[in-house]
């Protein structure tokens, strides 16, 4: 299935230093009150996930930014970030092994009482065997230590960008799964956890790319729905947003779905779909996709990545962040992703002190 992946991805490694590098975060004028700052927050790199807990923020990365290990940055400010040490948390292995190559989209969660990193890897050189593991912290600090707990007991198919769920007190796990007569299409699929490592019952579908905005052709003839994301309205409304297209090329964007209130989030009837894409880019921010949520104070944030300069692939992506809210009708606003000439400011109660994030999703 993921052959292009496999290519591009030493493509990606190759020619990293080559693509236009986007310049690190500038600061503002100083003042002891607030943060000021520009994207990208971390200049190369791709599939971000961010928390900010007691104080500082972290980071998590992996895929050949860093060596196919995962590691954690973390800094007291956003613009921090950038310049962040990297600390490796995880070491892939030797190959052939679980998870020795192609590490990809580590994801950071608390659940209960401990930290966890879900991501994706290969066990060879076959994009076949690329399947989730996991990671627990062995205290209460997101920086590690991390226990390597091995492979997420999901169905034995193909399956990347893997993220854990709670909804009226049930788990789930969502992430991108192979359409099981149509290898050539990625979905998104959910199943019901007995806790966060073992899958039971059934899994479904809950997104098939159909429309054309998540239809945009390209060179390795895929359809791709991936990287699911949960956030929840403040009035408990479950909300996913997805990235669609292809990650290598400038048509990768994002997407929402949304669970109907009280609904079963394993009845595929009971999501719908954005009409459209959800973040739209700009000249140098250029394909938002694969993103992440993280809260400062109780103020959403969305993090994601994209493009400063059009056709540089999987090497040129660089993380954003910004603020986002909900409007008077609960639904999640995004705006636009913001280019790398604007100002993000956080209060000193660290809450956006501007930045309208603008229009609200359908």
């Amino acid at each position: 299935m993921a052959g292009w992946r496999t290519i591009l991805g030493v493509v990606g490694a190759a020619f990293l230093c080559l693509a236009s590098a986007p310049t690190a975060p500038r600061a503002a004028a100083a003042d002891p009150d607030r943060e000021q700052f520009t994207n990208p927050v971390l200049a190369a790199g791709a599939d971000p996930s961010i928390t900010y807990y007691q104080g500082r923020f972290h980071l998590v990365q992996g895929d050949f930014y860093n060596d196919d290990n995962v590691v954690i940055r973390n800094s007291e400010t956003l613009g921090g970030l950038q310049n962040a040490e990297p600390h490796v948390v995880w070491q892939h292995p030797a190959c052939p092994a679980p998870a020795c190559t192609k590490i990809w989209a580590p994801e950071l969660q608390r659940i209960g009482d401990r930290w966890w990193i879900y991501f994706a890897g290969q066990e060879n050189d076959n994009p076949e065997t690329h399947r989730i593991y996991a990671l627990q912290s062995v205290g209460d600090d997101p920086a590690g230590p991390y226990d390597f707990l091995g492979e997420v007991n999901l169905p034995r198919t193909v399956a990347i960008d893997g993220v854990y769920l709670t909804y009226r007190n049930q788990g789930y796990f969502l992430w991108s799964c192979l359409k099981p007569e149509d290898p050539r299409v990625q979905q998104i699929c959910a199943v019901h956890m007995s806790d966060p490592m073992t899958a039971i019952g059934d899994t479904v579908a809950i997104s098939t790319p159909t429309a054309a905005w998540e239809t945009v052709p390209n060179n390795a003839g895929l359809l791709i729905n991936e990287a699911p994301q949960p956030i929840y309205a403040p009035d408990g409304t479950l909300y996913v947003t997805f990235s669609a297209n292809a990650s290598f090329d400038d048509s990768y964007r994002l997407g929402l779905l949304r669970l109907t209130p009280g609904g079963d989030p394993m009845d595929p009837a009971a999501w719908t779909k954005s009409g459209g894409p959800i973040l739209p880019g700009g000249p140098h921010s250029i394909a938002p996709g694969h993103n992440g949520f993280f809260t400062i104070d109780g103020q959403p944030w969305i993090a994601y990545h994209a493009r400063l300069d059009p056709g540089t692939g999987w090497a040129g992506r660089s993380i954003r962040v910004q603020p986002m809210s909900f409007g008077p009708d609960g639904r999640p606003r995004f705006g636009a992703a913001l280019e790398p000439d604007v100002a993000v400011i956080v209060g000193d109660d660290r809450r956006p002190a501007s930045a309208d994030p603008g229009r609200t999703v359908k």
